[in-house]
């Protein structure tokens, strides 16, 4: 991470396009798989005891989506005592804002919580508030200054976003919450009566990750932000915001938190490589005598190598042109989504296709 640095603000803000707080991932990012279950919601039938392939597995696979049954959250509420990690997960697997708005006045310290309400807010009033407790909360985490900025920018407040460029610039943390999340998903699924292959399948293929169609925009309006600097004949802040851009990128493409899954890898990569662009790609870059091109091919090998591991499409991942989870049997589906939260996706990925 580099070293927090000092813009001078201008006044001429880079507005987004679109406002991709709600835009979906895929169509803000870009070239990116789709994570979450498509089709229609179906109430989960547990089924009965099986080592093999299950019917709901099958749907599964097939892109079909399941809901709890309000009989069966209240079950899972009741026995995790109405945990902040329960209230959540009871909010993501039904959509019941009456188990947020809970989470929200019992724990309304929790970090999780708090990341959840950013996304979940009633007015940017709100939104604003609930990132200022998350930087409160989690001081080392630099995803909400990062969303702050991108708030910032798109309301025409550039000093200010240019503070929490600054801000986020000069932290090491990012993240995202997505292990707990997925972790209380499974539970819920598991208590209802979901194999654990059917429990970690729903739980790992549907989480949302609100917060890479913001980055993604943010980084545009970065870009632009370093065209006016330049334009203005201060081209030190215009490499500057560049930097920083590139940095963002890094963190969702980085072997940890931001970057465990591919989506957040091509996302990063896609934000990299847009930074650098705007940059003179003769120019050195680092200290290690690479130039700016030399980064720039060096990422887009890296974007087709996870190409090639993997492709992108709607629905299912395709792994060497076939569904990934054809002919996977239950107990690797486990072994699969243990993986991919201990060493992350694309590593589980590797994992399968070398086994296959």
């Amino acid at each position: 991470m580099a070293a927090a640095v000092l813009l001078r603000p201008r006044t001429e803000p880079a507005a987004p396009t679109s406002d991709p707080a709600t835009a979906p991932a895929d169509q803000a990012a870009g070239e990116m798989p789709a994570r979450q279950m498509a089709g229609s919601l179906a109430p989960l039938e547990p089924p009965g005891e099986s080592t093999g392939r299950t019917n709901l597995l099958e749907r599964l696979l097939n892109g079909d989506g399941v809901r709890l049954t309000p009989e069966q959250i209240s079950a899972f509420l009741t026995a995790n005592h109405r945990s902040a990690e329960s209230l959540l997960a009871a909010f993501r697997v039904s959509g019941d804002r009456a188990c947020l708005r809970e989470a929200k006045e019992r724990f309304g310290s929790d970090p999780r919580v708090q990341f959840t309400a950013v996304f979940n807010s009633d007015s940017p009033e709100e939104r604003g508030q609930w990132l200022d407790q998350l930087k409160q909360t989690a001081p080392d985490n630099a995803l909400p200054n990062y969303l702050s900025a991108f708030d910032d920018l798109k309301a025409g407040r550039t000093e200010r976003g240019v503070q929490e460029l600054t801000a986020a610039a000069g932290k090491a943390g990012f993240e995202d919450y997505a292990l707990d999340f997925i972790q209380s998903a499974e539970e819920a699924y598991r208590s209802a009566g979901c194999s654990e292959a059917e429990a970690k399948m729903i739980a790992g293929m549907s989480l949302p990750l609100p917060q890479l169609a913001p980055l993604k925009q943010l980084s545009l309006n970065m870009v632009d932000l370093a065209n006016s600097y330049r334009q203005a004949g201060d081209s030190a802040s215009a490499q500057n915001v560049l930097q920083m851009a590139v940095n963002l990128g890094q963190q969702l493409d980085a072997n940890g938190p931001g970057g465990r899954f591919v989506i957040n890898n091509l996302v990063g990569l896609a934000i990299q490589l847009n930074a650098l662009g705007a940059m003179d790609p003769a120019s050195p870059y680092g200290s290690s005598g690479q130039t700016v091109q030399d980064y720039t091919d060096q990422l887009t090998q890296q974007k087709a190598a996870i190409k090639q591991l993997c492709i992108p499409a709607q629905g299912p991942w395709l792994l060497g042109g076939q569904s990934l989870w054809q002919d996977m049997p239950p107990s690797d589906v486990v072994s699969f989504f243990d993986r991919q939260k201990l060493y992350g996706e694309q590593a589980a990925l590797q994992w399968y296709f070398n086994k296959r």
